[in-house]
Order: C-alpha cells, then structure tokens, then sequence
C-alpha cells in the first residue's frame, strides 16, 4: 500500500461509534498540546526571520489539528450548529475558489490550508467539549498563552535563545512583539473568568500569574493593536457580565472581581518598574504610545490608512473572488503608488506577506462577501452564547469568555493580521470551540461523510505543503551556502525566497533556471524581473 493510500484509510476509518473515552481525552491532549507546540516551536536558522518563526508553527498545528481529528471519529461536525456549520463550510469552499484566479497557486494553498486548519480545529474543539474534554482543552490554551508571554518577557529582560525573534523584540519564539500581543490580548478573557469561575486555590494562583503577565507583556510589546484588542476583550466581558441574570452575576466572588484590575494595576507598574533591555528610540516609549493610540495623521497609522485605502481599490477591481487568498502582496503593486510606505518596490520582497489587517486580506483575496460571512459567523457564535446565557453560572462565564476573545480578535485584526497566523487562528479556533455552548440534550445532526473528508483533504493538502516549506528551509539553512539552498530548492520549488537568492549571483547558465522559477512565482516584483533579465 503506498503512503498516500494508508493516510487516506486512516482518515476514514473512524468507527461510526462515539469513541472511547481514553481516545477523547488523548485527541484533546494531542490538539491542546499541538497549540503549545506551535507557540514554542522555531527553526534554528533560515533564509528569512518571519518564516524561521511562521513555518514550523504551521507544521505544527496542521499535524496537532489533522491528528486530533482523526482520532475524535466521525462526528466532529455533527455537534456544530446548522447556521454555523454553513457559515464555516461556506468560508472555506469561497476561499478554495479563488485558487482559480491566483497568480501564484502555491500560496493560496499555504492560506486555504490554514483556513481549513482553523475550521476542522473549531469543529473538533467543539465535539470534544461536548464530551467532556472541555477542561483540558482550555487548560492547554492557556499554558500556550503562558508560555508565549514568557518568551517575551524573559527577551525583554535579557535573556537570549535562539528561537527568539532577531527583530521586532520582544517576539520571543512568536517573531514579532506584535504578534505576542495579539495572543495576550486574546488571552486575557481566558484569564480573567478562570479567575472568576476558579474553584481551587492553586487555579485562582495560576490564573492571577496568567492575567498579571499578559498585562506586563501588552505593556512592554508597545503594540497598538494589541492595547486596543485587550481593551475591547476587556470591556465585552464586562458588558456580557452585566447581561447575565442577577443571580448569577450575584454569585461571583465579589472580592475577586475587585482583584482583575488591582492585577492590572500590578502588571503595568512591573512592566515600567523593572529595567529592561529594548532598545526604544523615544526617552518615554509608553507613553507616546498611549498618546498615538488613534493617530493614524502620522507614522504607522499614516502609513496603515493608506495600505488600506489602496486594498480597497484592489477589492473593487476583483469583487467576486477576489485576488485569490495568499495573493495580496503579488497584485498590491498594482494600485500602490511609488512613494507607498508599504511597497517597498526595490527590494528583494518588496512588501510583507499580508496587509495589516485580516479583514483586508479577506475583502482583497476572497471577494467582498466574506468579510460579511465572517462577521455573520461572529455574531451567530455570540448568539448561540447569549441565548444559553440563563443555564447556569458557568455557561454565562464561558460565554463572557467567548465574547471577550471574539471581540479581541476582531479588535487586533483591524490593525494587523492577526488569524492569518496560525498560532493566534489555532487559539481562537480551539478556544471558541471549547467555549461554545453544547445542547446536551439535543442529539447531534449527521453531516454527509464527503464534507468531512473533503475538509479533512484541504488540511492534508495544507500539511504536506506545509511540511515541504518547513523541511526546504530546514536544508536550506541560513541561506548562506549556494549548494544548501540548492538542496532547499529542490525540496520545495515553489519557494520565492531561495529561488531568488539562487537567481542573484552565479553564472546564467546555473542562475538562469531558478530566475524563471522567481518569476513564475512573483511576476509582479520587481527583484524577479531583474533576475530574469539579467540572465535573459
């Protein structure tokens, strides 16, 4: 039997049974801990900082998703809403369309596959919590947050590791502090009503560790996005709080309501209290950040506005499907004028993978109606929440909970990419599926078997082009021998990056084969189109 035939049976044979519960408990275990993995993973060196940090990560979470939902069986989308579970297919089929009009197919199978990552790893949260396994899917969601604020803390104050980010710091093994922020933000919910709903005492310790370094860590990553994320989150679990019947909202303990923001307090006098080593270039770097909040006149904000406003112009020439999902940095140059902050016309690559901002890569790469569909499965996910609000105490607090990360992910991905990522993705999609309300009482809807294994095929289509990406650069190295990323290329030929690198220097007769590879790949930047000519 060849490989591609034994991972074919082992994704339909899942008896048609419900699955014991040892094998429950260890598909929870291995898709919590995949979230872990990805949080801490990272290659020791590569061609490109960004990818030595986003590339293992996607490995990682792809395998941890894909493996948990094989072993959760059959029924894993038979526990999710009707409305929801259309929202979600329908999402993931727009977006696999697209592929028909990208310029450069490989990286929308890198996003599709992601994206449908994130959907089978929501679907498979759910069905998991249904059975009991919601305690340690959350616990793991939290360790993972945990253990991305220690890295960037622990960079922040000194120490030094080879999987933290060589730019950006404090981005610890996430790469980029903007990005340590987006999780804390995101996290911050989790923390709070653990706090809330804590039975025992070490939990009450653990999740007041929790809260206080996420504020510490939102502090010192200086990052807009992420202050104004973990404001929103904040203020959606406040709001959702007072909606719930006053005899539940009686029964929380009052005291420990009162400790959330004396342990706010004590995480910003820790962050501004204690030396650090980021080299800022303002003299009062916190405060001139809380002053900039909303300035978009100016700086980043300036130059965000208007990567926006070109994305839009780009949506508009293509509103049905957009440019096709990946492919935003390929059409970009086509409405971004010269002086663009942004596009960087000269240089190798010449603009970052993404715009700052999930929702325009979504209305840019997927068509303008799904940003709507997003928006829609937000708010049925909140309705499904609220609605059950009157159940119980921990049903109101898993759905403030709920409501808090959906805000903060809604919040932080204006401003940047944010469930492009698979690490925050992961995040949201495991901890919302957890948290989503069950009807226990209500048997589960069978869906057709093709829709599982069709979305089961997109994440093992989007793990092995992941895993091609992770080992090419994993050959490839640090990108300063010729015949290393000779060996890269061949592992994964679709790689922009080696193939340019190789297409640079060296004789026409060896350079010229991976410079038309470059411009197969990127036929809009200008780096490929001097490689081609010069070896014409």
């Amino acid at each position: 039997m060849t490989r591609f035939g034994l991972i074919l049976v082992l994704v339909n044979d899942s008896p048609a049974t419900a699955p014991s519960a040892m094998r429950l408990r260890l598909a929870a275990t291995l898709l919590g801990l995949g979230l872990v993995a990805a949080v801490v993973v990272a290659l020791p060196v590569a061609p490109t900082d960004l990818d030595r940090h986003q590339f293992p990560k996607e490995t990682v979470l792809h395998l941890a998703v894909l493996s948990a939902a094989v072993l959760a069986g059959r029924g894993i989308l038979d526990t999710l809403p009707r409305g929801i579970r259309i929202l979600v297919g329908g999402i993931v089929a727009w977006s696999c369309l697209g592929i028909a009009v990208a310029l450069n197919p490989w990286l929308a199978i890198r996003a599709i596959g992601l994206t449908a990552t994130g959907a089978l790893a929501f679907a498979t949260a759910h069905f998991l919590s249904r059975h009991g396994q919601r305690r340690v899917l959350l616990t793991l969601a939290a360790l993972a947050a945990l253990l991305g604020v220690a890295g960037a803390l622990a960079q922040a104050w000194g120490v030094d590791h080879r999987a933290f980010a060589d730019l950006r710091a404090p981005g610890g093994t996430l790469g980029n502090r903007n990005f340590v922020a987006h999780l804390a933000a995101m996290a911050l919910p989790l923390a709070v009503i653990g706090l809330l709903a804590a039975t025992r005492r070490h939990t009450v310790a653990m999740t007041s560790v929790l809260t206080t370094m996420i504020v510490v860590a939102l502090v010192l990553t200086r990052s807009r996005a992420g202050w104004l994320a973990g404001l929103g989150a904040l203020s959606a679990v406040a709001a959702w709080l007072l909606l719930v019947p006053i005899p539940y909202r009686d029964t929380l303990p009052r005291r420990r309501v009162l400790v959330v923001p004396g342990l706010a307090l004590l995480g910003v006098v820790i962050a501004l209290a204690i030396p650090n080593t980021l080299e800022w270039r303002s003299d009062s770097p916190y405060t001139d950040t809380l002053g900039n909040l909303t300035n978009y006149r100016e700086g980043s904000g300036r130059g965000r506005l208007l990567q926006y406003q070109h994305t839009l112009t780009l949506a508009l020439r293509h509103p049905v499907l957009g440019v096709g999902a990946g492919n935003w940095p390929l059409r970009y140059g086509e409405v971004a004028p010269s002086n663009d902050p942004s596009w960087a016309r000269n240089d190798v690559i010449p603009l970052n993978p993404w715009p700052s901002s999930d929702w325009m890569a979504l209305v840019s790469e997927r068509g303008l109606t799904t940003p709507i569909a997003v928006l829609l499965l937000g708010a049925a996910l909140l309705l499904v929440a609220f609605r059950r609000r009157k159940d119980s105490v921990e049903q109101a607090l898993r759905g403030a909970a709920m409501a808090g990360i959906l805000v903060g992910a809604l919040a932080a991905g204006l401003f940047d990419a944010v469930l492009l990522l698979a690490v925050p993705l992961g995040f949201v999609a495991i901890t919302v599926g957890a948290l989503l309300p069950t009807a226990d009482d209500t048997p589960p809807r069978p869906v057709p078997g093709l829709a599982r294994q069709l979305l089961l095929g997109l994440v093992l289509v989007g793990t092995v082009r992941s895993l091609q990406q992770t080992a090419a650069y994993l050959v490839a190295g640090g990108g300063t021998s010729r015949r290393a990323l000779e060996r890269g290329a061949r592992v994964d030929p679709f790689s922009f990056p080696l193939q340019i690198e190789l297409a640079k220097s060296g004789s026409c007769r060896v350079a010229a084969p991976h410079a038309r590879a470059a411009l197969r790949l990127a036929p809009t930047w200008a780096s490929a189109q001097r490689a081609a000519k010069r070896c014409r």
